[in-house]
């Protein structure tokens, strides 16, 4: 038992590390020396958790996904259960996120936007994502009695992309009040 609750410090401290180094100089400069120096794990200690560099960038999307889902159905449930509203909740939620200064969507785009080759496997895990967020979304829509929640929760989708993608460019949060007009006419249409 010690020596998981050691190994997960171990990995804990390189994914910190890791988002660390990759906010400042962009998956594509991440050297895992500079990681392991942040981290203070030996080199032996690294490749005992992940065998390479892109084994560590697949990691950390899927913990950073992980991390994200949860906050965001946990936000949208509460959201819906106190308010009944309908899908223009995602959009007060989103905006709730980009407030909040520890937003941790930026570092999955910016990983799957440097890297960019759709045969690469944050593209790859991107698409499993995006398609659990679908998922999601769908249910969602079911209980608010939509008629077409299957195409509303794959446009939801399209819309907190373009939301995400457009606040990290633009800074402002425009974007979430574009976005909760788009979720409206979704619920409607």
């Amino acid at each position: 038992m010690l020596e998981m609750r050691q190994s997960a410090g171990v990995r804990d401290a390189i994914m910190s590390a890791f988002l660390n180094v990759l906010c400042r100089e962009g998956v594509r400069e991440v050297e895992i020396s500079k990681v392991l120096a942040m981290a203070g794990v030996s080199e032996p200690s690294f490749y005992a958790e992940f065998q390479s560099k892109e084994d560590l960038i697949s990691a950390f999307m899927k913990d950073r996904h992980a991390m994200w889902m949860r906050w965001f159905e946990n936000e949208i449930e509460a959201r819906y259960e106190a308010t009944g509203g309908g899908l223009e909740i995602i959009a007060d939620v989103l905006q709730k996120g980009f407030e909040d200064p520890k937003c941790f969507g930026l570092a999955f785009f910016n990983v799957v936007t440097e890297i960019g080759d759709l045969d690469d496997e944050p593209c790859a895990i991107l698409g499993e994502r995006k398609e659990h967020l679908r998922r999601f979304i769908e249910r969602l829509a079911i209980r608010m009695g939509l008629q077409y929640p299957d195409t509303a929760a794959s446009a939801a989708v399209l819309v907190i992309e373009r939301t995400i993608v457009r606040t990290l460019v633009t800074g402002g949060l425009k974007e979430a009040h574009t976005a909760r007009l788009l979720f409206q006419c979704l619920q409607h249409a």
